[in-house]
């Protein structure tokens, strides 16, 4: 019994101490300083393996700015209208954060998304189509907690930041009358 505690234990503690040390590596911001360009979201030294990694050649030209247009709102360009959505479901929604997000936070912004749609003229059938699929989505989601609409709003913005302001990547979920299926 005296060698069961004296190899178990110790054993048990440094699988322990691994596994929080490993789970504080894996699950840490990462909010570490770093230098950036003047646009202030993209780190203004990356290693050389990091710029092979980002693809140059262009997949998608962007879309002219007069295919959305806002009549009111703080919105004067669709394109940013896209992106600024887009990264807000990316950051609610993605890496499995839509089975915890705030409904109240989700509602809110489905409401903002209705509202901004009073005030626009979009100059293209397909966008058109992806549009009413958005304010659709939208308005299911202020009805009650559908965290399929949810993910149906990311889908749209994502496929849509893609198409419309140019990535130079083709990872869409080709769910957009745009361009898309």
């Amino acid at each position: 019994m005296k060698i069961y505690w004296k190899i178990i234990m110790p054993l048990g503690i440094m699988l322990i101490a691994a596994g929080t040390y490993g789970g504080f590596i894996l699950f840490s911001s990462g909010n570490t300083e770093q230098k950036t360009t003047s646009g202030g979201n993209v780190p203004a030294i990356q290693s050389e393996q990091q710029q092979k990694d980002i693809p140059t050649e262009v997949i998608h030209e962007p879309a002219s700015k007069d295919i959305i247009s806002f009549t009111t709102g703080e919105f004067t360009d669709g394109h940013e209208f896209i992106t600024v959505f887009h990264q807000y479901y990316n950051n609610t929604l993605c890496w499995g954060r839509v089975n915890t997000a705030n409904y109240k936070e989700q509602k809110d912004k489905a409401l903002e998304i209705v509202e901004v749609f009073k005030g626009i003229e979009i100059n293209n059938r397909d966008l058109y189509k992806d549009f009413v699929q958005i304010e659709n989505s939208a308005k299911k989601v202020i009805e009650s907690d559908n965290r399929k609409a949810m993910i149906e709003l990311h889908r749209l913005f994502h496929d849509l930041d893609i198409h419309l302001n140019g990535y130079a990547r083709d990872d869409t979920f080709g769910v957009t009358a745009y361009k898309g299926v």
